[in-house]
């Protein structure tokens, strides 16, 4: 269950009405999101309003923040991690209408009556997340091991390499 926000909503109605909500979504109820995680704990805050902006169409805007669980992709442990993004979608009601929405701008075909927020969020969570989430590199523990072997490589590559005034030595100054 949602805090303070439904979960489906008539998108077309809540522009007309200026509608905001805000509240709190479970990252369990995210499916496709927690794919991309290590755990299905956490929330998302979101804060989503909705307009009429004359001649320029019906808007949704919203802002969402998600405090949850990834992998490291260096070391693979478990690390906090936080998705925040912000959103702007002209919502259309007929396909036809795409045409008219300009280019930069994001559009939302309006295809379900209600709709599901909580899909709109998690769409503009999964855009937001970051492909390779890592630790800090001071709070890594790869990073260490990995500065280590950086080292030990740098050492024999300095070993192997000859020294240029060997060539030198077989030379005799006669005088």
């Amino acid at each position: 269950m949602s805090e303070g926000i439904p979960e489906h909503v008539d998108l077309v109605r809540a522009a007309k009405m200026n509608r905001r909500y805000k509240g709190v979504f479970k990252v369990a109820k995210m499916l496709r999101l927690c794919d991309y995680l290590a755990s299905k704990n956490g929330q998302v805050e979101v804060d989503i309003s909705f307009s009429v902006e004359g001649g320029r169409g019906l808007y949704l805007r919203g802002h969402a923040k998600a405090e949850v669980e990834v992998l490291c992709q260096r070391c693979m442990q478990v690390m906090p991690h936080d998705i925040e993004t912000s959103f702007e979608l002209q919502l259309v009601e007929r396909e036809h209408e795409l045409e008219r929405v300009p280019e930069e701008v994001d559009a939302l075909l309006v295809a379900e009556v209600p709709s599901s927020l909580v899909n709109i969020v998690e769409d503009e969570l999964i855009l937001g997340f970051s492909i390779v989430p890592m630790h800090a590199e001071d709070q890594c523990e790869a990073t260490s091991f990995m500065k280590a072997e950086q080292a030990l490589i740098e050492q024999q590559k300095e070993e192997e390499k000859p020294n240029p005034f060997t060539v030198l030595k077989d030379f005799k100054i006669e005088g």
